[in-house]
């Protein structure tokens, strides 16, 4: 890969912020990435798919009802494939985007600025609203409810793990996004 810009060894973009971003970003990879390879793995998949949708409380009511009876409930093998490989895909993609922010916090040509940065940055906005957008939608199929206080979450998360990552994603995304044009604008402004 061919070296751009200065050699300056941290992006425009800011250092703390993309050291923090980077981290929830492998966390999340990581857990995306292990729930597809858990889909494929698993031998039943697809029943389970259709079970799991089929007594969802968020099939049947509530804001996305409507979409799951017409989307997914008559096509349950594309929606089951699109599950899986959309957390493969977004699992990798935000691995990549980490390693990568990573990689630039060296010094010399290990960090150097690099001409494929940008569409990493773009392709892990896309993960971030990927990652929202699958949390999310298990949380609404689960007929998620918001957190308030309750004594029943004295000794465990009041917030659900689904709900959490909703505005994860969306920062990883807004991260992602403000890298990227900080580096599409260091690569205009070099030439």
């Amino acid at each position: 890969m061919k070296a751009i810009g200065s050699g300056r060894r941290l992006p425009r973009s800011g250092n703390a912020a993309l050291a923090a971003g980077a981290l929830i970003q492998g966390v999340l990879g990581i857990e995306f990435l292990l729930a597809g390879l858990s889909k494929a793995a698993d031998s039943h998949y697809l029943a389970n798919f259709k079970a799991f949708v089929a007594t969802s409380p968020g099939a049947h009511r509530g804001p996305i009802a409507p979409l799951i009876q017409a989307v997914v409930t008559p096509h349950p093998v594309l929606a089951a494939w699109l599950a899986e490989f959309g957390e493969l895909a977004i699992g990798i993609i935000l691995l990549v985007a980490a390693l990568e922010t990573a990689r630039r916090r060296f010094a010399g040509r290990v960090g150097a600025e690099l001409s494929y940065e940008p569409a990493v940055a773009l392709a892990g906005a896309a993960a971030g609203l990927g990652l929202a957008t699958i949390s999310g939608t298990i949380f609404l199929l689960d007929g998620g409810i918001l957190p308030t206080v309750n004594p029943a979450f004295a000794f465990s998360s009041a917030i659900p793990v689904e709900l959490m990552m909703v505005p994860l994603g969306l920062g990883i995304a807004w991260l992602e996004l403000g890298r990227f044009a900080a580096l599409r604008h260091a690569r205009i402004a070099a030439r």
